[in-house]
């Protein structure tokens, strides 16, 4: 498989992003991953989720003519034996997760049918909670090896060290999203190729707005700080 392999990768016609392939880049990340601790099975494991969420991405559906039209249907089979090879599941769990829907009427559960409209989004859902737990296990190992030891404990009774900590981290974030994502987006549109992800959807800049702007948190304190008692 390569990159045009997969509908979530979109249509790419570069080689290099800042001056390193995509080989150059994966073996970088492999690097620093090892660097934290996630190697061997777990980043088999890592590798195999991402597989997963990539794959998810190329099933298709169509109308279930079995059924008079309602309801849908994965196609073609290939994609749907790749999923079922990924996931370690039978075909019809697959289909029955992404092609219905649990619902509940009083004190009845039934299954309704999805259409292939729904169905799609019922499976690109699935794909972003998977990619979600994906990216929050990859921030708890990075925290628990950059964080210094009893370092949570002497400031757990503190609010305002509570404060300074998750500030820091919507600073981290800030920063690793302007170093990435933005800096690709900008490369993007230098290049003149359309860029399908939506930045907005991650920019976390009204958060630190709220806690470092003219009238933020840290403002209001130091008014607070400095007022007679």
């Amino acid at each position: 498989a390569t990159r045009d392999s997969f509908r979530y990768v979109g249509d790419v016609d570069t080689d290099t992003i800042e001056g390193r392939t995509d080989a150059e880049h994966f073996e970088l990340t492999v690097s620093s991953l090892a660097s934290f601790g996630i190697d061997g099975e777990e980043l088999h494991m890592l590798m195999k989720a991402l597989c997963i969420v990539l794959q998810l991405g190329n099933l298709t559906f169509e109308s279930d003519a079995s059924v008079d039209g309602e309801g849908a249907i994965i196609v073609p089979d290939d994609e749907l034996a790749k999923m079922t090879g990924l996931l370690g599941i039978g075909p019809r769990a697959i289909q029955k997760a992404v092609t219905m829907r649990l619902v509940k009427v009083r004190d009845e559960e039934i299954m309704a049918r999805l259409t292939p409209d729904q169905s799609r989004d019922s499976c690109d859902a699935l794909a972003k909670e998977i990619y979600f737990q994906l990216v929050e296990v990859l921030v708890r190992k990075m925290n628990d090896k950059t964080c210094p030891a009893g370092f949570d404990a002497e400031v757990s009774q503190s609010e305002a060290g509570k404060l300074c900590i998750n500030y820091a981290n919507e600073y981290l974030q800030h920063r690793y999203i302007l170093d990435n994502f933005q800096s690709v987006q900008d490369h993007y549109e230098f290049e003149g190729i359309e860029m399908v992800f939506d930045y907005s959807t991650i920019d976390n800049s009204e958060i630190l707005n709220l806690v470092e702007g003219r009238m933020g948190l840290i403002s209001v304190l130091n008014e607070e700080c400095v007022r007679p008692s």
